[in-house]
């Protein structure tokens, strides 16, 4: 008897615990590949003033490869590098700064470009020929829905890139929502 009430209310807690356990599960992950790309924005911004020369954050089909290219394609994995002939596409002897290995294929991120450099002055700069990010957002199968049905908070992140070279990361849903009219949205 003893038992079957413990086996009970096992199950009981199981059935309760799991969606939470899930969500919590998927929101770690989209935190920790938004706060991975901040970081690597970070990074190449701090470089370019370090270095006092370009700086370079591009997606790459192969960002743990020694000799990682970069790729126009979604920022399922990045390179930031010392990009010496500011072309914002890293050739060879430009080092790599630091690299994210691909994401898991349950995150689905976009942006609205495909190079955030930085210059000397740790500026945000456009490099002509290459789509400058602005503005990044990543996803899972929730899309940029709300996390409550009275919340302002999304499940998406989104990490905005300013001029001046500053980033954030932010979940307000109207915000992220807002970013489709410059070609960023949850697939």
């Amino acid at each position: 008897m003893e038992l079957a009430v413990t086996l009970s209310l096992a199950g009981a807690v199981i059935a309760l615990g799991a969606p939470n356990f899930i969500e919590f599960r998927n929101n770690n992950r989209l935190t920790s590949a938004a706060n991975e790309f901040l970081g690597a924005a970070l990074t190449a911004r701090t470089e370019a003033l370090k270095r006092q020369a370009p700086v370079a954050l591009c997606p790459s089909d192969n960002p743990e490869d020694p000799d990682a290219e970069c790729s126009d394609g979604a920022f399922t994995g990045w390179i930031v590098f010392a990009d010496a002939n500011n072309d914002c596409l890293r050739d060879d002897g430009e080092d790599i700064v630091r690299s994210q290995p691909t994401l898991e294929d349950a995150l689905m991120p976009d942006s609205n470009g495909v190079c955030l450099s930085f210059a000397a002055n740790g500026f945000r700069q456009v490099i002509a020929g290459r789509a400058t990010v602005t503005r990044a957002v990543f996803c899972d199968e929730r899309g940029d829905a709300p996390t409550r049905s009275t919340s302002t908070d999304s499940f998406a992140r989104g990490i905005d890139v300013q001029p001046t070279g500053r980033a954030r990361i932010t979940r307000n849903r109207t915000e992220i929502v807002s970013w489709a009219g410059t070609g960023v949205a949850c697939p």
